[in-house]
């Protein structure tokens, strides 16, 4: 008998115990860290479920501001490619990529802060800061011309689906959860989002209709564990320049996303 009870409490105790494991949360970075080229993110059909594929459109754009005691500074940059696959009955089976030319980026000149200097167009400034400027070499200038974002999650789904019936607009707000490569660094991200589908056009052969990706708060991004600071046109590092910036820039990115994405045509 008392062995059977000490078999018994045994068996227990080795259940809880794998039950506490099954528990644990995993590790997350939390820090930007130099980047190496990885796989993408999510499988979204490992589910058993047929995600609907779509491309962002070209006018497709993201939008940053900077805000410094002096000042704020404001602009934005292309779209250059993305994918985008999801089943609008189940959000957390969605799978997405996000790639942003650097190189185009345009800042609008049209409210500088009076008595921030430049010496020349502020969208020449930004890209030197990124060392994407005319003396960086070609080699280093193509590594970092691009920012990507790749999704690995969806967390704070509702459960409601996403109906591109067109019978009723409903907005659906839920958080992105992926990466953000950006100078070379790469860092975890978390991006609130509110997803709006139209209704398909006339003729589209029974295809869903775009899909409005718009930010419902806006990211906001710290330049320094990016390395992102003033550089003279080779890409050399101006403390002192980085220093007098802050005041009309401060210290951080506020990021917004204005995305347009369309289902991909039938083959």
């Amino acid at each position: 008998m008392k062995t059977s009870l000490a078999l018994v409490i045994a068996g227990l105790a080795l259940a809880l115990l794998g039950a506490c494991r099954k528990h644990e949360e995993p590790v997350h970075r939390t820090e930007p860290w130099l980047a190496h080229p990885s796989a993408s993110g999510t499988d979204a059909t490992a589910a058993g479920t047929a995600p609907r594929r779509f491309h962002f459109n070209p006018d497709s754009r993201v939008r940053f501001s900077l805000l410094g005691r002096k000042g704020k500074l404001s602009g934005s940059a292309p779209v250059q490619s993305g994918s985008l696959q999801l089943d609008p009955r189940d959000l957390t089976h969605t799978s997405a990529t996000l790639t942003v030319d650097l190189a185009a980026l345009t800042v609008d000149d049209s409210n500088l802060p009076e008595g921030m200097a430049l010496g020349m167009s502020p969208s020449a400034v930004a890209q030197q800061w990124l060392e994407l400027g005319a003396e960086v070499p070609a080699e280093k200038r193509e590594q970092f011309r691009v920012a990507r974002f790749e999704l690995s999650s969806v967390e704070g789904w509702s459960g409601a689906a996403l109906d591109f019936s067109g019978r009723r607009r409903t907005t659906v707000r839920v958080t992105a959860v992926g990466t953000l490569l950006l100078h070379g660094f790469r860092a975890p991200v978390r991006v609130e989002l509110a997803l709006t589908p139209q209704a398909a056009e006339p003729g589209a052969g029974g295809h869903p209709g775009k899909l409005s990706i718009r930010s419902a708060s806006a990211l906001v991004l710290p330049l320094a564990p990016h390395d992102i600071s003033a550089r003279s046109p080779s890409g050399v590092v101006d403390a002192a320049a980085t220093a007098r910036a802050t005041d009309f820039i401060g210290k951080n990115a506020r990021i917004e996303l204005e995305l347009l994405a369309e289902p991909e045509s039938a083959n």
